[in-house]
């Protein structure tokens, strides 16, 4: 789970329109949210991810649901409030179901901040708050075969890439040409691009990409080599923002 930022409110959610589509959902149960005005800049707003798990909500295999924070079922007058809707796949908002998160709160990613309350440990999150073990519970964000296992997934190929990351620079250390400089750049751009808010459980990624020793230690010597360039540190900076403490 990353921090997210909510976009301006869509101009498709009008006072009266609110008022309108409010009453509609209270007199009928239809489902007044699903509509692109609102799914669209939701999505947005998250880079196409859930905003609890981060798995992909462009692909075949899961599609996006108007997640409300407090429960529409008990909170009929926030079903379109902008600021209570959220973009979640099946099974995230399957699992809150009807959680009420006023008495027992957990981690709304558009208003706190994921790290002050989760920690990292392999690929599993831990509460570092009563409000991260909520979270984590109650949208099992450590369902074993749907997220752990992808984000193990994503680790191992992240782990693969940091070995042929070394045998380049290897490479680049025997020739000392332009042609292995660029092939070492490239293969480190890649993984920091995995790194980034927009790439799927970034901060799993991240957190495990920029705390291993085996990396960190290619970056000094890249840099006491010359070979660290702005790109690459500005990729590093933003995938830094995402790393949670590892327990």
């Amino acid at each position: 789970m990353i921090k997210l930022i909510r976009e301006s409110k869509p101009t498709y959610l009008s006072d009266e329109k609110v008022l309108e589509l409010t009453e509609k959902f209270k007199s009928t149960k239809s489902s007044v949210w699903n509509n692109n005005h609102i799914k669209i800049p939701l999505l947005r707003s998250s880079y196409g991810k859930c905003a609890y798990c981060e798995c992909p909500l462009t692909s075949e295999s899961n599609y996006m649901e108007v997640e409300h924070f407090e429960d529409k079922n008990h909170n009929e007058d926030k079903v379109v409030i902008w600021e209570n809707l959220l973009p979640s796949c099946k099974k995230c908002n399957g699992s809150k179901g009807t959680h009420n998160v006023i008495q027992e709160p957990i981690i709304n990613p558009y208003v706190d901040e994921p790290k002050d309350h989760l920690s990292m440990r392999l690929y599993r999150f831990r509460g570092k708050t009563d409000k991260g073990k909520n979270t984590i519970e109650v949208t099992n964000l450590n369902h074993r075969s749907r997220l752990v296992l992808s984000r193990f997934e994503i680790g191992e190929k992240i782990d693969e890439l940091v070995d042929i990351a070394w045998e380049r620079y290897s490479i680049f250390h025997e020739k000392r040409d332009t042609r292995s400089k660029n092939k070492l750049i490239s293969v480190i751009e890649g993984l920091l691009e995995e790194c980034q808010p927009k790439s799927n459980y970034s901060a799993s990624t991240a957190t495990n990409l920029l705390t291993d020793s085996k990396f960190i230690d290619l970056v000094s010597v890249m840099k006491a080599n010359g070979l660290w360039v702005d790109e690459l540190e500005c990729l590093m900076n933003t995938g830094s923002i995402l790393v949670l403490d590892c327990t």
